[in-house]
């Protein structure tokens, strides 16, 4: 009886575990889709990108003594060149880009033409910029051109942008209202073989691992603070492509992780930081304490004195009144509003 007893504990044991694993399981999936559930908001993919992911810094080898400004991790080597490599996130040692060291190479590194288009694009507000690669072929370059302009402009007169959640404007999600958010796409025509967009072109082709084989027009959609979603290649320029990306980038952002995202960053010479600034605040310089400290009276009357008497106040009291006089007018008007709304 023992014996039985013990067979059945043991059994009874496994078969609880063979039970409890399933269960964890099922435990940790509902736990990462209520995580990642969490993680969503209403800001559409272009703009929470813009405002939030960061471009990983891409890897580049310089000559002793030379150094490079922009987001890069730098190493020296022997040979007087210079060799670009993508970020550690691509898991990619192989050198996509490089040249002979000089002031005009390493300036085409760090920027160029196109990416300053781009760049100005997406700080007026555009929801992305698409890339177009030439291959040199021109009737393929021009109908991809003709096919991408058109389906781009159709769907920015029908697409409609998500209604944002006022809580993640609390929550600082996105420094734009509703109305300050653009639905728009533009195009911009690059060709393959333009030396000035040597460095560009080699990073928007080792997005993919195949790309530089391809003689084929490609479009990149270009977003946030310079990130390319993925390639468009020939034929596969189409409307179901380029609707999925374009609803993709203009969706509510699922998931706030980027590397949980589609897309890979690109060397852009851009202070993204400023450019949303001037964005949520268009026009508007604040004034600075000392300027509304010269606004504020400079003298109090006292009882028995037939003029007032200049009292000096120091910086803070000079602020201390301000807030005073502020909130006297804010409780003011809420007032007034109460009473009416009780009418």
């Amino acid at each position: 009886m023992i014996a039985l007893k013990r067979r059945w504990d043991a059994n009874s044991s496994k078969a609880q575990r063979n039970v409890r694993v399933p269960m964890l399981r099922r435990l940790a999936a509902i736990l990462l889709f209520s995580t990642t559930a969490a993680l969503a908001c209403s800001v559409p993919v272009f703009r929470y990108a813009l405002e939030h992911w960061a471009a990983d810094p891409y890897r580049v080898t310089l000559p002793h003594g030379v150094t490079l400004e922009g987001n890069f991790k730098v190493t020296v080597g022997a040979e007087k060149r210079i060799e670009l490599r993508q970020p550690l996130t691509m898991r990619n040692d192989e050198v996509i880009w490089s040249a002979d060291y000089s002031e005009a190479n390493a300036k085409l590194l760090v920027d160029s033409p196109a990416r300053q288009q781009i760049a100005e694009r997406l700080g007026n507000g555009e929801s992305a910029v698409w890339v177009l690669l030439e291959c040199g072929d021109a009737a393929k370059d021009a109908e991809a051109a003709r096919f991408l302009e058109e389906r781009l402009e159709y769907l920015s007169s029908v697409m409609e942008l998500p209604k944002l959640d006022q809580q993640d404007v609390k929550n600082g999600l996105v420094s734009l209202p509703d109305e300050g958010l653009r639905l728009e796409f533009s195009t911009l025509h690059v060709k393959r073989d333009d030396a000035a967009e040597s460095a560009f072109i080699a990073m928007l082709l080792a997005s993919e691992p195949d790309l530089r084989s391809l003689k084929e027009p490609m479009a990149f959609p270009i977003f946030g603070q310079g990130r390319v979603l993925y390639a468009l290649v020939g034929k596969g320029i189409k409307v179901e492509t380029v609707d999925r990306a374009a609803q993709f980038l203009i969706g509510s952002c699922s998931c706030q992780v980027k590397e949980q995202n589609p897309g890979v960053d690109l060397v852009m010479a851009t202070d993204w930081k400023a450019m949303v600034k001037a964005q949520a605040m268009p026009g508007q310089q604040l004034p600075e304490l000392s300027q509304i400290a010269d606004l504020l009276p400079q003298t109090v009357k006292i009882e028995g004195q037939s003029a007032p008497q200049p009292v000096a106040l120091s910086d803070k009291s000079r602020l201390y009144w301000g807030g005073g006089l502020g909130l006297a007018a804010a409780l003011a008007v809420g007032l007034r509003r109460l009473k009416s709304q009780r009418r």
